[in-house]
């Protein structure tokens, strides 16, 4: 049987040879291509991954610092308002012009 001046088996031979051709490709572009792409993307993001947990650290040590800070503060203005009462000053929001 010939098909468009070709017959079957050349046909075969024809598609079994581009079939190769794009699977050759393919598997070139993987490799020289998509492999080191894939490398790439997997060290940037542990280094994304990385930063992340560091800066997750340094806002929990901020937060932590930042609740001392306001801890003092409470305590020094129980201080002053004990102070002031003791010493008998009153304090700004009663204060008179």
């Amino acid at each position: 049987m010939i098909f468009f001046g070709y017959t079957i088996g050349e046909w075969t031979e024809v598609i079994s040879i581009i079939g190769v051709g794009v699977s050759a490709g393919s598997w070139l572009f993987k490799k020289i291509a998509l492999d080191p792409l894939r490398s790439d993307i997997q060290m940037l993001s542990d280094t994304i991954n990385r930063q992340l947990k560091l800066h997750e650290q340094s806002l929990a040590d901020l937060n932590a610092h930042l609740k001392t800070h306001d801890d003092e503060l409470g305590s020094h203005s129980v201080r002053i308002t004990r102070l002031e009462d003791h010493i008998g000053i009153k304090g700004e929001d009663n204060h008179e012009d």
